[in-house]
């Protein structure tokens, strides 16, 4: 066994070259070659019995099996070995292993070893004089089949399969099967194939004819350049970023320039995808970076816009930017405590989910227009460009609010329909866990519930309960004043302490995450607006701060089912411990509640952003510790 190649503080995946060669002429195989183009740091193994010591004293990193036979396109390789999503990765002559699974590699391998050598094992030479020197072991000539040892692996782990189709891969038995194999693969135009492979194949209809046309060739373009997703993903920030700054100007010409700029963002946001595609670079990072980016720009352009709209002598619309954003964070959070709760096997999905998928299937128009009524990214995106060009800052918000409300009402809907049919079965318990962490309850919470007897009303009818009080005493401030805000919130809390006992695996508890969080938004709103309307920019940042921390939830559940520790919500009190502290503000007076928001949204701002900071930062460095490699590190997501 030869090293070929190592370098870098953080180790380069490894690739061994296993199983006999077959000529392919003077120098180097083509295999290694690709797989040193592709990062790997590639070793030989000359005999089958020394591949289990090899794998298991490799450095940290992923792991590839490759036969030395291979022969195919280099993008069919890629494919294979650098797709850093399934934790094992099997195609025709190549198994990919994720460190996580690394000791099952060294088992499976053992365990084949094992086999062969039952089975290849020679009978005794009775013939031979003692004085004969010893003969080579029988795994020394042994072939090493990539394919049984991905089987052996399948006991242990989830085994995903490739298939290289249309581009060439396969094995070579003989000089005259390499040649047909190579034949093969230049009839084929990889080129064209890994091209159109890169474009998302669904997608909504603004983005698919305004977007996807030209995105692949940008992609292609920016990994020539030697960018990578996450590369794109911060440019598509920084333009985005650059459009709220340009709207903030307050004159047409600054509106007009933003929506162009804030288009162009949304097309890079749709281009580092499609780079992640192209270059079959994956990671859990550059999806957190991604998803997190998404809503930072759509504020921040809001907070543009609010700026803009306060400079032409309109102080009051930042309730209308902080409105839209709230709205918006709550309608993702139904969306996100319904895909928590519904992820199921097959046999959970309804039977009207069935029926609409078979109405729909056949025909595009009608899977794009069922997408445009819930207003998707692309489509929203738009909408948004359009109305900052052409109008004025109130009327995005006010249309923006108007389109969501009914994006969400058809959204509910259908899902409350689909809740109906588990009135009498209750979700998974990992659903009720799931949504512990959406609802963002607090210690005030937590003592409620741990002091009352077993629930006797159904969750959601309590949060309604709590929720129907809150908007009376916010209802009544012009009339009575703020002393019944601290009543309403009072009474909120007992109620939400009640609505949120576990497991919350109701037929319809997926509906208290965005009740929540409408309770909160609204109230630091009503209030900022009702008694000092100087505030309204600090509840506004307000309203941004806690979205960040509900998205970054969502993030984190949807990603690995981790989610913020306990003890951040001890630190900020959760949602129903921010509204009281709101609401005695509000009665000390004007001033009061302008100072204490200000303070207490720059320092949610700072504990929420930091706390998230440092869980990925630690998360990024466990996979390092355990031997990621290095390219996943800085590769972006699939978008």
């Amino acid at each position: 066994m030869s090293r070929l190649h190592q370098t870098g503080v953080i180790p380069l995946p490894t690739a061994f070259l296993v199983g006999p060669v077959v000529s392919a002429g003077p120098g180097p195989l083509p295999v290694a070659r690709h797989l040193r183009a592709l990062g790997y740091d590639v070793v030989e193994v000359d005999a089958f019995a020394h591949l289990p010591a090899a794998v298991a004293s490799a450095p940290r990193g992923r792991v590839a099996l490759v036969d030395s036979r291979f022969v195919g396109h280099l993008h069919a390789l890629r494919r294979a070995v650098c797709d850093s999503r399934p934790e094992v990765l099997a195609g025709p002559g190549t198994l990919a292993v994720a460190p996580s699974a690394r000791h099952h590699l060294v088992d499976a391998l053992n365990a084949v070893t094992a086999t062969t050598a039952a089975t290849a094992a020679p009978r005794a030479d009775v013939t031979s004089p003692p004085s004969a020197p010893p003969k080579s072991s029988p795994l020394d000539d042994s072939p090493v089949d990539i394919a049984r040892v991905a089987d052996a692996l399948a006991a242990n782990v989830t085994v995903a399969r490739t298939d290289p189709a249309p581009l060439v891969a396969g094995i070579a038995e003989s000089p005259q099967e390499r040649a047909a194999l190579e034949a093969r693969a230049r009839a084929v135009d990889e080129e064209a194939f890994r091209l159109k492979s890169a474009v998302k194949a669904e997608d909504t209809a603004f983005t698919t004819f305004f977007v996807r046309s030209y995105s692949g060739y940008a992609a292609r373009w920016f990994a020539r350049l030697g960018l990578g997703p996450n590369h794109v993903t911060i440019l598509s920030l920084i333009v985005a970023l650059g459009a709220a700054a340009t709207v903030a100007t307050g004159t047409r010409a600054g509106y007009v320039l933003g929506a162009l700029l804030f288009h162009a963002a949304f097309s890079l946001d749709c281009i580092d995808g499609d780079l992640a595609r192209y270059t079959v670079s994956f990671s859990r990072l550059g999806a957190r970076m991604d998803l997190t980016f998404d809503r930072v720009k759509e504020y921040a352009l809001f907070a543009g816009l609010a700026i803009g709209a306060a400079r032409d002598g309109d102080p009051h619309i930042w309730w209308l930017a902080a409105a839209a954003m709230a709205f918006q964070t709550v309608r993702h959070q139904m969306h996100a405590a319904y895909e928590e709760v519904s992820a199921g096997p097959a046999e959970d999905a309804p039977a009207l989910a069935d029926q609409v998928q078979a109405r729909i299937s056949g025909s595009r128009w009608k899977v794009w227009l069922r997408r445009a009524i819930v207003l998707p990214q692309g489509e929203r995106s738009a909408l948004i460009c359009l109305l900052v060009a052409f109008t004025t800052p109130q009327v995005v918000f006010v249309v923006l609010l108007a389109v969501g409300v009914i994006a969400a009402a058809y959204a509910f809907l259908g899902r409350f329909l689909r809740s109906l049919r588990r009135v009498r079965r209750p979700w998974s318990k990992s659903a009720g866990l799931s949504l512990g962490a959406l609802v963002d309850v607090g210690p005030l919470g937590w003592i409620v519930h741990s002091s009352l007897p077993g629930r006797s009303l159904p969750a959601p009818l309590a949060a309604l309960v709590a929720l129907l009080a809150l908007t009376f005493s916010l209802a009544v401030i012009p009339a009575v004043g703020v002393g019944w805000v601290l009543l309403g919130v009072l009474w909120y809390v007992l109620i939400v302490g009640f609505a949120s006992r576990q497991p919350l695996n109701g037929w319809a508890d997926w509906v208290l995450p965005p009740t929540f969080r409408a309770a909160e938004y609204a109230l630091v709103i009503v209030l900022a607006a009702a008694l000092a309307p100087a505030a309204l920019p600090a509840a506004f940042g307000y309203v941004a701060a806690c979205a960040f921390h509900h998205y970054d939830t969502i993030y984190r559940l949807s990603e690995d089912g981790t989610h913020p520790r306990r003890r951040l919500t001890v630190v900020t009190g959760g949602h129903d411990g921010r509204m009281l502290v709101l609401a005695l503000l509000a009665l000390g007076g004007a001033t009061v509640f302008q100072v204490g928001l200000t303070v207490l949204a720059i320092a949610l701002a700072v504990v929420f952003v930091a706390e998230s900071v440092t869980a990925t930062a630690a998360q990024v460095r466990d996979r390092d510790a355990t031997g990621a490699p290095a390219a996943e590190a800085t590769a972006g997501a699939a978008r």
